[in-house]
């Protein structure tokens, strides 16, 4: 699973803080009125009836279904798992590595064929995880990794939007976002690694 840590410039912001103001509510001072009865219905007369009104339907709620489980035992589709990350590391690498000196030399050629790499990467990544559901055991460390590879995509595609700002403000802006962006990425990359050391399944 992909683990890019980007090292960049944090962006500082300020933040006005207005004062709000209280408005008094006047308390009225004139007496209350008595209250005029209503005039006595002609005899004879009929009131006028509404028609009963049909409550709106409802449609009805979807079925909620399990999420897929791996078939075959648990142990064996664990490891499976388990073999994905370990071989996925020498790729992170290589992709950190590029991202990172990248946004180091503000070089935005650089940066976008970098994020592209990583995106492709968490695509097939993503695809992997989808066609090989968990067993019982490991699902939780299944769903953080999943959670963890939209986080890092999302921080790709932020990176992207900073090299098309064009500099300037909006440029600033953009990379205080993309920084942002992969700061959550490496806080759920935390996430996955205790949930994955807190996971054991039955041999």
């Amino acid at each position: 699973m992909i683990a890019v840590v980007v090292v960049v410039a944090a962006v500082g912001r300020d933040r006005g803080r207005g004062d709000g103001a209280s408005a008094a509510i006047a308390t009225p001072t004139t007496a209350p009125r008595a209250a005029t009865a209503p005039a006595p219905t002609p005899i004879g007369t009929v009131a006028p009836t509404l028609a009963p009104t049909r409550a709106p339907t409802r449609a009805p709620s979807p079925a909620v279904t399990a999420p897929p489980r791996a078939s075959g035992a648990p142990r064996l589709a664990y490891a499976a798992f388990l073999r994905r990350v370990h071989d996925d590391q020498s790729a992170v690498n290589g992709l950190n590595g590029a991202l990172s000196v990248a946004a180091e030399a503000q070089n935005t050629d650089s940066v976008r064929r970098a994020a592209v790499d990583i995106l492709d990467f968490v695509d097939v990544e993503r695809d992997w995880l989808r066609e090989h559901p968990p067993a019982e055991c490991y699902a939780a460390a299944h769903g953080a990794a999943n959670t963890m590879l939209e986080a890092y995509g999302t921080a790709a595609d932020l990176f992207i939007g900073w090299t098309a700002a064009g500099g300037g403000l909006a440029g600033l802006t953009a990379l205080g976002e993309a920084v942002d962006a992969a700061q959550a990425a490496a806080d759920s990359l935390a996430s996955f690694g205790r949930v994955l050391d807190a996971t054991t399944c039955p041999v």
